[in-house]
C-alpha cells in the first residue's frame, strides 16, 4: 500500500531531470497527490509527452521547461520562468562510467556541471525565494549510495554525490531558522535510462546481486515514495539528512 500525502494538494513543485528515471517517478508521485509541479530536462520532447501522461492519468496541474541547468543561460532562463514554490526536488544527474586514469577533464566537468552545479546554484535560487517570501519549504537532493561509498568505474559520480551529501548537511546548518527543511535521498542502483546498460551486463549485474541483501532492486516509484515523505509534514523533524533506498548495500 502506497502511502497518501495529504498535506502536499496544492504544493507547488519543482522536479529537475523530471522527464525521466528517479525525476519522471517524482512528478507522477506528486501529481498523483495533488500537487502543482512543473519540470524541468533538456529534452522538450519527452518533457511534453511526460506533461501529456501526467495530466490524462491525474489531469495534474504540470508544467514544464525545457533547458540546461548546468548552464548558466538555462538557469537564468529557469528563473525567469520558476513558480514560486513550496518544495524543489534537484533529481538531474549524469554519470560517465570510465576507469580512473581514463577519465578526461570534459568527463569531470559535465558530471559535476550537473550533478553538483546545477544543484547548487538552483537550490540557491529557490531558498533565496523562500526567504525572501518568509515562507517554510522543503529541499530534497537525489543523490546515491554512491555519496557514501565508492564503486568500480565511478570516481567522478563518487565524488559528486559525496558532494551532494556534504551540501545537504551543510545548507541544512546555514538555514537553521528558516523553517526550510534540506534533505537527500540516496538509491542504490535502480533501472533507468542512466543504468539500464551496466545491469545487463552479467557480470556487473552478479556484483550488484552480490552486494544487496534483499532479493530485488528499488523500483523508481520506491525512489519517489521517499521524496515525498521527505517533501511532506511526515518528516518535519527531519533535516541534514540522507535516506538510504539503498536494498541494504551499505550495511555491510
Amino acid at each position: 500500500m502506497v502511502p497518501r500525502y495529504e498535506d502536499l494538494k496544492g504544493k507547488r513543485v519543482l522536479v529537475t531531470g523530471g522527464a525521466g528515471g528517479i525525476g519522471g517517478a517524482c512528478a507522477e508521485a506528486f501529481a498523483r497527490e495533488g500537487a502543482r509541479v512543473m519540470i524541468t530536462g533538456r529534452n522538450r520532447e519527452r518533457l511534453e509527452q511526460k506533461v501529456r501522461n501526467l495530466a490524462q492519468a491525474y489531469g495534474a496541474n504540470v508544467d514544464f521547461l525545457a533547458c540546461d541547468i548546468a548552464a548558466e543561460a538555462g538557469r537564468t532562463q529557469l528563473l525567469e520562468n520558476m513558480p514560486v514554490l513550496d518544495v524543489l526536488v534537484n533529481s538531474a544527474g549524469i554519470n560517465i562510467p570510465k576507469p580512473f586514469t581514463d577519465n578526461q577533464l570534459e568527463d569531470f566537468e559535465a558530471v559535476f556541471g550537473v550533478n553538483v552545479k546545477a544543484l547548487y546554484f538552483v537550490t540557491q535560487a529557490v531558498v533565496r525565494q523562500m526567504i525572501a517570501d518568509k515562507r517554510p519549504g522543503r529541499i530534497v537532493n537525489i543523490s546515491s549510495q554512491a555519496g557514501m561509498i565508492g564503486l568500480p568505474l565511478r570516481t567522478v559520480y563518487c565524488a559528486s554525490k559525496h558532494a551532494v551529501d556534504g551540501f545537504t548537511k551543510a545548507l541544512a546548518v546555514d538555514l537553521k531558522g528558516h523553517d526550510i527543511n534540506v534533505n537527500g535521498v540516496a538509491p542504490t542502483f535502480v533501472e533507468t535510462a542512466l543504468t539500464r546498460k551496466a545491469l545487463t551486463d552479467p557480470d556487473f549485474s552478479s556484483y550488484i546481486y552480490g552486494e544487496i541483501l534483499l532479493n530485488e532492486l528499488p523500483a523508481t516509484a520506491d525512489i519517489a515514495n521517499a521524496v515525498l515523505f521527505l517533501s511532506s509534514e511526515a518528516s518535519r523533524f527531519m533535516t541534514g539528512t540522507t535516506l538510504l533506498v539503498d536494498a541494504g548495500w551499505t550495511a555491510h
